[in-house]
């Protein structure tokens, strides 16, 4: 029998990125096979967010979409998985009509009974989603909420620990450490999708971590949606994150390691102490501050002021000067003033974020916010501070990018870089951290951008091992290694890769250079971007 094609199409965080893997793993242990085109799969699955509006208002688009498609091909399985399914569950059935399957995070490990259900069912869509939080456990008792997570989770893991080294960055990998949260800030709906927080045994995360190590992993980031809120119980004791990091950063050959998102509330001296006490801890800490007025964090329950924020900054920084720190901002949040925008402008300027995530408030169905707040902040003011915000994310960044220029640093390499025509003259983008353009600092004449695309060339000794084709999957050992430096007639295709403080860096090299570390010398910079070329070498 033909096996079922599948593609996966995926929006949002990295706890979504890793959904995704799993889910291609278990299907692919199940005789499906993962397709990297559309058209060529007879079932669509949508791994979604629903943090804002606009990111449920994609998904909806991309659906809507395929109706021409459904109508010539009525046998086409359409699946929206994650938060979006959690969040709407038996309501897709008006908004999104197209739908087949709908399956909720803690789910996902059921997929392939769902494909095979909406395939020969005459009812659709198959719906399977988690227990929601406010009714625990009725009419089953107390505890049935949680024994249904404790199941859902237990198939997640199953999968979780047996995936192959796979993802779009070869020699890099996600581990989740706990799922679920239980901050339940006013504007955020994930507390309702994504269940209570549940922190997986340490034991289970360091064999997992060792696996992938051992398939060629070089760089592991530990994921959780409040990460520093890590509570493992194993050996009769309970684990913090310090702890897991200073047992998982023992694992040989493991040359990178971090950890993403941290909640300010959480964060100690403990945990602060990794950066200065580990040395395979990346100097680089997601720590969302979403906004710098007291009275607005109080409005969010975020729990923590603006002096607070800093202090735990300072903290941070105390232990390893130079820490790299990005955030997430909610501007137009209700009840918003100048006075409180410029409140967040100016810890801007004292915190000198690297990367700042900035989004125009949105009311998220069955949060605090959305059923207690008024959206009083008029969209024309949203966009403009959004706007105003993002200009000054540009200078700052821009200001502490320069100083890499002329340097050298380590990057760990991603792969070919999604925006492969970057180029120091014309500026760069990123989603969600707006545009840049004007002037960029660079050595003159020491930057060449090639257009044509030869054919990659391997590096003797920077990597050893194969590649499975299809799967991501590397067997074999990794090196940081000296490249020679071919000068312009190489004709190498534009790569990405990433400073330990998680500063983006682009330039041209052999794609074997995937999955490692390697040496490059700064030659220009954007707010976004630092500009990199091989050094030559004797």
């Amino acid at each position: 029998m033909e096996p079922v094609r599948v593609h996966i199409t995926t929006y949002g965080c990295q706890m979504n990125r890793l959904d995704a893997e799993l889910v291609a793993e278990r299907l692919r242990a199940s005789g499906a096979r993962i397709v990297d085109e559309p058209a060529d799969a007879g079932v669509l699955l949508f791994v979604t967010c629903s943090v804002r509006a606009h990111a449920e208002d994609r998904v909806f688009s991309n659906i809507g979409a395929l109706k021409t498609r459904k109508r010539r091909e009525p046998d086409l399985v359409i699946g929206l998985l994650g938060c979006m399914a959690q969040q709407y569950g038996d309501r897709l059935r008006s908004r999104a009509p197209l739908v087949d399957i709908v399956c909720a995070p803690g789910r996902l490990a059921e997929l392939p009974d769902l494909i095979e259900a909406a395939r020969t069912s005459r009812t659709r869509p198959v719906v399977a989603l988690d227990p929601p939080r406010d009714a625990p456990g009725a009419p089953c008792g107390p505890t049935a909420g949680a024994e249904a997570f404790a199941a859902a989770d237990a198939a997640l893991d199953e999968v979780e620990i047996h995936r192959p080294l796979g993802g779009p960055s070869p020699g890099h990998a996600f581990v989740t450490v706990m799922r679920g949260c239980d901050n339940f800030c006013a504007y955020c709906v994930v507390p309702n999708v994504r269940g209570p927080e549940r922190s997986r045994p340490p034991g289970v995360i360091v064999e997992e971590v060792r696996r992938l190590v051992g398939q060629g992993a070089r760089q592991i980031t530990l994921l959780g949606q409040a990460v520093n809120k890590y509570a493992g119980r194993e050996g009769g004791r309970t684990w913090d994150l310090a702890d897991l990091i200073e047992t998982v950063a023992e694992t040989p050959n493991l040359a990178r390691l971090a950890f993403i998102t941290s909640h300010p509330r959480a964060m100690t001296e403990r945990l602060a102490a990794v950066f200065r006490n580990v040395p395979a801890v990346c100097p680089y800490l997601h720590m969302p501050a979403q906004s710098g007025s007291d009275a607005v964090l109080a409005r969010m329950k975020r729990g923590y002021t603006a002096a607070e924020y800093a202090d735990r900054v300072a903290m941070v920084r105390a232990a390893r000067p130079h820490v790299a720190v990005a955030s997430d901002f909610i501007v137009g949040f209700p009840g918003e003033t100048e006075e409180d925008f410029e409140a967040t402008m100016d810890l801007v300027r004292r915190m000198r974020f690297s990367q700042a995530f900035v989004f125009k408030y949105s009311p998220r169905p069955g949060t605090f916010a959305a059923e207690h707040y008024e959206d009083d902040v008029p969209l024309a003011d949203k966009r403009r501070r959004n706007q105003v915000l993002l200009d000054l994310m540009q200078q700052v960044a821009g200001e502490d990018n320069r100083r890499f220029v002329g340097r050298t640093v380590t990057i760990f390499v991603e792969g070919p870089s999604p925006h492969p025509n970057l180029h120091p003259e014309k500026g760069t983008g990123e989603k969600g951290t707006g545009s840049f353009s004007g002037p960029m600092e660079k050595v003159p004449g020491s930057f060449s951008r090639r257009t044509e695309k030869l054919p990659a060339e391997k590096v003797p000794g920077s990597f050893s091992g194969r590649m499975e084709k299809g799967t991501g999957s590397f067997s074999g050992r990794m090196e940081k290694v000296p490249v020679p430096f071919s000068g312009p007639a190489a004709g190498w295709p534009q790569l990405r890769g990433r400073t330990p403080g998680n500063r983006i860096v682009v330039f041209d090299g052999p794609t074997a250079l995937a999955g490692t570390e390697v040496d490059v010398e700064v030659t220009a910079s954007s707010p976004l971007t630092l500009f990199a070329r091989l050094p030559e070498t004797t």
